[in-house]
């Protein structure tokens, strides 16, 4: 490992491990029996969302709050509530967050699915949120990762793309890959300005992209 910041793992074989979870500098949501979770170094809720282990395809967030489905379940918001995280129900036909927001403690970009939620997620989350695409496409949290200290996004990202994602994280970031070429790097990357946590098929070169782009370089 280029860094003691990254860390290779999977979650149960899978190392598509941003699909299970995410984090923030304050927390972390992640599916149960989440392995290497204390190299986060903050508090953490493990619990399914909306009766799934795909934490990190559901919800998404911020240190402020995290953004739920309406297919959430009470017994989950418990668990949320018994940790003191706070969360918002988005009110959308769209549940997936986790594929629909890239968000950190500066900024948000929210999917053009997820449009009519503009006002409701700034609120929500507190920062400053727009709507736009990564490579294209609307799953913006599926094609990046963002810290409070960098951002990395799919290698197909535009320049345009990359920064107006920069400007309104209030990051510098790159593109690459994860998972030895896999391009959606939220699925494969769970981050936090302390630790990530990285698929364990992604090799040496994609590393020292996801070490650079999300600031864990001096």
């Amino acid at each position: 490992m280029a860094d003691k910041n990254l860390v290779l793992t999977d979650y149960k074989g899978d190392p598509n491990l941003g699909l299970y979870g995410f984090a923030t500098d304050s927390y972390a949501v992640l599916a149960p029996e989440y392995k290497k979770k204390s190299s986060l170094d903050v508090k953490v809720v493990e619990t399914h969302v909306a009766e799934t282990p795909l934490a990190g395809m559901f919800a998404a967030g911020n240190s402020n709050r995290v953004l739920l489905p309406d297919t959430v379940r009470d017994h989950e918001r418990k668990k949320l509530e018994e940790k003191g995280i706070d969360f918002y129900v988005v009110d959308s036909n769209y549940t997936a967050l986790g594929n629909l927001v890239l968000a950190n403690d500066n900024g948000c970009i929210i999917s053009t699915t997820l449009e009519d939620e503009k006002s409701d997620i700034e609120e929500a989350l507190e920062v400053p949120v727009e709507v736009g695409t990564v490579a294209g496409l609307n799953i913006v949290g599926s094609a990046g990762i963002a810290t409070n200290n960098g951002v990395l996004l799919h290698r197909e990202a535009s320049e345009e793309e990359l920064e107006k994602v920069e400007e309104v994280l209030d990051v510098d970031g790159d593109i690459g890959s994860v998972n030895f070429g896999s391009p959606y790097v939220g699925t494969g990357v769970l981050a936090n300005s302390k630790a990530a946590l990285v698929g364990n098929n992604t090799k040496g070169p994609e590393l020292g992209r996801i070490e650079k782009s999300l600031g864990f370089l001096d």
